[in-house]
């Protein structure tokens, strides 16, 4: 079994960079008997809107782009 990641279509919201696209290629190999197997699975995402503003999540649970020190 392999797998292979790609990840693209970055574009900021509120100052921080994240991914809006990406896909997925799997490859499963099974061995047995007389008959040996290959089957590709791709999987393709997008998304199509970010909010930080979640329901539930507690201050201490995010750090707003604001408050990130970049001196390091």
């Amino acid at each position: 079994t392999s797998m292979e990641s790609i990840i693209d279509d970055y574009n900021f919201v509120d100052s921080v960079n994240i991914a809006h696209g990406g896909r997925t290629l799997t490859t499963l190999y099974r061995y047995g008997g007389a008959v040996n197997h290959r089957r590709r699975i791709e999987e393709k995402w997008r998304i199509e809107e970010v909010d930080f503003n979640i329901c539930g999540l507690c201050l201490e649970s995010f750090l707003p782009p604001s408050d990130i020190n970049n001196d390091h």
